[in-house]
């Protein structure tokens, strides 16, 4: 699948987006993300820097980015600020403020990864009760099928990211920032940190090493373990 640019948007939709915002120079390619779309980001006349994303309508991934876009409207300061939003002549466009910051290193021994699973924490605080009603069930999500008998364990109340690894995060001045809200469903807290297991593993943790440190999460440390482990058999078997 090949990967569309900037110039492969309509010129009326980058008009209107370029009327919108008043950009002073051309359009810049944001490197990263997994869904094939376009990643821009702009500077604007007010000094502004804007990070746009783009991708067909009627593509199998667009309802990600409008799950996105519902999410980043939430009035609990999720992610970057979403600007403004198009789903228009076979478009789905997302206009968000440019975040500055760092993707963090969390391999061993560097000190970003405690503060991420502190955010990591403080976000379901935040979260709880799920304030976004048309989030998806994380019993429905497909990596749970092999663990259908731990369904109650799984049943909550938080809004989960379900996505969290090294490049939807960034560190800027005010600590760790979550981006990248698509994969989000309605679920037991304790399943984010389950999820980010294998990648503190792929970051260099042993699975003991990285089960301990994910214990910093109260949510996982508190988790029933026969859940936990029937969680764990399902995303890695």
């Amino acid at each position: 699948m090949t990967t569309p640019t900037w110039d492969d948007l309509p010129a009326h939709i980058r008009h209107r987006i370029a009327d919108h915002f008043q950009p002073t120079s051309p359009a810049e390619p944001v490197a990263g993300g997994f869904t094939p779309g376009v990643r821009v980001r702009i500077l604007t006349a007010t000094g502004g820097e804007v990070f746009i994303k783009a991708i067909p309508a009627h593509g199998p991934l667009a309802d990600l980015y409008r799950t996105e876009a519902a999410i980043n409207r939430l009035p609990d300061g999720l992610g970057p600020r979403l600007l403004t939003t198009m789903d228009t002549d076979g478009w789905v466009v997302l206009a968000f403020t440019y975040a500055e910051g760092r993707h963090p290193d969390l391999s061993p021994g560097s000190p970003d990864l405690s503060a991420v699973l502190d955010a990591v924490a403080a976000l379901h605080t935040q979260l709880t009760p799920c304030p976004y009603p048309d989030a998806p069930e994380f019993t429905d999500h497909p990596v749970v099928e092999r663990a259908a008998t731990q369904h109650d364990a799984m049943r909550g109340d938080t809004l989960l990211h379900c996505d969290i690894r090294a490049d939807n995060i960034l560190i800027g001045e005010h600590g760790p920032l979550f981006v990248a809200w698509a994969l989000a469903h309605r679920g037991a807290a304790w399943l984010d940190a389950a999820l980010m297991v294998p990648q503190l593993i792929l970051a260099g943790y042993t699975p003991e090493e990285a089960e301990k440190h994910a214990a910093q999460i109260p949510a996982y440390q508190d988790a029933p373990e026969e859940a936990v482990t029937a969680f764990a058999a399902s995303i890695t078997s």
